[in-house]
């Protein structure tokens, strides 16, 4: 299953429930059985390997006792989608996206003992997605929720928002999508030069843009997926955050298109008290993982 021996991550295709799964996975590096796995769901691109150098870098500064498995979402890695859809021009809904991850956690827990705790972390759309996977198994032992530039509320209402309504409205989704599929075809030094002259990107993060998000099925359902996040995602739930709030960790930054500034002030209005609230990241992250791994270890 996994491509790799010896380092981290190893990345393979995981089926969860008949759906291949492109999976970053970084194993627990005690003997005994992990106690705490970190579960982290990307936004929208939801490429995992985007965030491979950030999970990285909380797995080597948390606990050894740490257990980490990130996924990208369906459709959105080219090598699950041909292998496992029979329709090839499938595209996924945000709630189909939902429901996959539940079936992720779900077989997590099957996996693993009984006893094991699980921490939830979210990118943007990826926060969301961990709320609702919070909201539909409460008694799956998940002590913490991390939310990194969370969209929790009116997404169509944010900056980025607005721009990608009015993108989409204006350019029909098959014509972006036909775009990306051209430039696929591109040959690889080429593409990677002109790539890296719009968007400023290189090294790792360059590679997976050219070579993993445009595709004409990935842009696609990117595009897809946002139209459902724009439809689904408005008012919080407040009684569901009130009865979890003390899980709940968020990140929130200055200048976040999609979860800007005003959307921190309405969470701090809300709940002045909790969640938790910092301007760290990686290096944070793993204290926070820590005090959970700690907490799991005096319960054995």
């Amino acid at each position: 299953m996994d491509d790799q021996n010896g380092s981290t991550p190893k990345r393979f295709m995981w089926d969860v429930a008949s759906q291949m799964t492109e999976t970053l996975h970084w194993p627990t590096r005690t003997n005994g059985q992990p106690k705490t796995i970190l579960f982290f769901i990307p936004g929208n691109p939801g490429i995992v390997t985007y965030y491979k150098e950030f999970l990285e870098e909380i797995y080597q500064k948390s606990a050894r006792s740490l257990e980490i498995y990130g996924v990208s979402h369906l459709g959105h890695s080219i090598g699950a989608h041909a292998l496992t859809s029979q329709n090839p021009d499938k595209c996924y809904s945000l709630q189909e996206q939902i429901d996959h991850k539940i079936n992720c956690l779900d077989l997590l827990k099957e996996m693993n003992p009984s006893d094991t705790q699980f921490i939830l972390m979210g990118h943007s759309a990826g926060a969301y997605i961990s709320t609702e996977v919070l909201k539909e198994r409460q008694n799956h032992g998940i002590t913490r929720l991390i939310a990194l530039f969370p969209t929790l509320r009116e997404i169509a209402l944010t900056p980025n928002g607005i721009k990608i309504s009015r993108l989409v409205s204006v350019v029909p989704t098959f014509l972006l999508s036909g775009a990306a599929h051209v430039v696929s075809l591109i040959p690889n030094y080429i593409r990677e030069s002109l790539l890296g002259i719009v968007t400023g990107q290189s090294g790792d993060s360059l590679n997976i843009t050219a070579h993993e998000l445009l595709h004409g099925i990935v842009i696609k359902n990117v595009l897809h997926m946002a139209a459902y996040e724009m439809e689904m995602i408005k008012e919080l739930d407040y009684d569901f955050y009130n009865a979890h709030v003390n899980k709940f960790i968020i990140y929130y930054s200055k200048n976040d298109g999609w979860a800007p500034l005003d959307h921190y002030n309405h969470i701090k209005e809300k709940f002045p008290n909790e969640p938790e609230h910092t301007t760290y990241m990686a290096e944070q992250v793993s204290k926070w993982i820590e005090k959970d791994c700690i907490s799991a270890a005096v319960q054995e």
